[in-house]
């Protein structure tokens, strides 16, 4: 369960703070496409295609593959986007790592790619359509069982909340990391009547102000400590104040809104009333922080009084690196005043137990695998393992979906089981079509 598997220390100024990153995520995509590359090229010789042609239709795939899964994931999860022109939707289908994929997608796209690859490819070559089908069935099944560890590391497409009795038990229940997520928008944020929201903090604590209005120091005190969380492990206590969070300084912030020209002015003056305020424009808003909280209850309500018209919203930086977290940090380090003494405490938040559905998947497909390989060569017309494929992972992905949480449409079910029911009918609809035109294998095996 890491976002980051390890980061190369080059281009520190382009890639803040520690370099260019790997993704578990990507690196299990880039895994795949080398696993199925290197034995789907063996398995397709043994039926006739060329090293070179399969290698230029596993990238064909692949690419059609990743963009139908992001165009169904922008489809399913519309309101994760809400900038709907032209330009902003383009620009978020490039942004992965905010958002995901579905494999449905995937698999409508693959379909495409397919079609391309045999009309000004394969039927040049008097390849077999049912036979290559056959020989990439298990390629398909090890791509999803690889994939899915990659979701897995990433944080992504897990289960139902699972009972902590369940969880020391293999595969009953993974703690992931709150902080990186996907989950902290779901445990923690309600969106939409999707997950639970509100089951637990992003921090495992709660403060007194949670939406700071200002004052003399209006930097986050601890309300509450969740029972049993990380926080509560490392020591953390109602009461203490936060004063330094990630080794930075816990500074009052003043974010500004309103029209640029009275922003900037805005700005402007909290420097000069503060002294030794630090001020930031950003794209979204501009925001002064105060290191010093005594400088900051000084300046604050002569500002406001100075520019009445715009809006002020007083956070501190903990609030502030919570909202905005790193994608791949698991940790979060802080720096207390309890009793007139500074105490320091790192922790990792984690979430409560969630069933582990990736890895889920993981299992049945490998075993999805062995059975591919086993039929293969009692197969009584070419194109049947593939079929086999499809009624396999239609069944498991169909159950597996019923213990995650996904938003539901017709007749109660998600998304992907209305995929499974496509997938599950078009199956028998290509054995029925296998009946009447298929043709019987020479039983020859493809090479494992």
């Amino acid at each position: 369960m890491h976002q980051v598997l390890f980061t190369f220390p080059v281009l520190k100024d382009w890639f803040p703070p520690d370099g260019i990153p790997v993704y578990g995520f990507g690196a299990m995509l880039f895994l795949t496409f080398i696993a199925v590359t290197l034995w789907g090229t063996r398995r397709a010789k043994a039926v006739g295609l060329p090293p070179d042609k399969f290698q230029d239709f596993a990238i064909i795939v692949f690419v059609c593959g990743i963009v139908g899964a992001r165009i169904l994931y922008m489809v399913q999860y519309a309101n994760q986007f809400p900038d709907k022109s032209i330009l902003g939707l383009a620009g978020a289908f490039f942004q992965i790592w905010k958002g995901g994929i579905v494999f449905y997608g995937s698999a409508f796209g693959g379909v495409v790619g397919y079609g391309l690859f045999y009309w000004f490819v394969m039927r040049r070559l008097n390849v077999s359509g049912w036979k290559l089908a056959d020989a990439v069935a298990p390629l398909i099944a090890m791509g999803l069982a690889i994939g899915r560890i990659g979701c897995y590391l990433n944080g992504c497409c897990w289960g139902q909340v699972a009972v902590e009795e369940v969880c020391p038990v293999p595969l009953g229940g993974a703690h992931f990391p709150l902080l990186s997520a996907h989950a902290r928008s779901q445990l923690v944020n309600k969106e939409d009547n999707v997950g639970y929201g509100y089951l637990q903090t992003s921090t495992g604590f709660t403060l007194k102000k949670p939406g700071l209005e200002g004052g003399k120091d209006p930097r986050g005190v601890v309300a509450a400590v969740e029972p049993g969380s990380a926080a509560e492990e490392a020591g953390l206590l109602a009461g203490d104040k936060i004063v330094k969070v990630n080794g930075r300084p816990n500074a009052v912030v003043v974010e500004v809104m309103g029209p640029p020209d009275k922003v900037n002015a805005a700005l402007e003056a909290f420097g000069k009333a503060g002294g030794d305020a630090r001020v930031a424009g950003e794209e979204r808003a501009a925001r002064a922080y105060f290191d010093d909280p005594a400088v900051f209850d000084s300046a604050y309500p002569v500002v406001r009084l100075e520019f009445p018209s715009l809006s002020y919203n007083v956070t501190d930086v903990l609030w502030e690196q919570v909202r905005e977290w790193p994608r791949g940090r698991e940790d979060i380090s802080l720096a207390v005043e309890r009793n007139g003494e500074v105490k320091e405490f790192t922790f990792e938040p984690r979430t409560v137990g969630l069933y582990p559905t990736q890895l889920y998947e993981t299992v049945s497909m490998v075993l999805l695998i062995l059975l591919l390989l086993a039929y293969y060569p009692f197969r009584r017309r070419d194109g049947e393992v593939m079929v086999l494929l499809m009624v396999g992972y239609a069944l498991h992905r169909f159950i597996n979906e019923s213990i995650r949480v996904e938003p539901s449409y017709a007749m109660g079910l998600t998304l992907s089981q209305w995929g499974s029911v496509v997938i599950l009918t078009a199956a028998i609809g290509l054995e029925v079509l296998l009946l009447k035109i298929g043709t019987s294998p020479q039983h020859e095996a493809a090479t494992a």
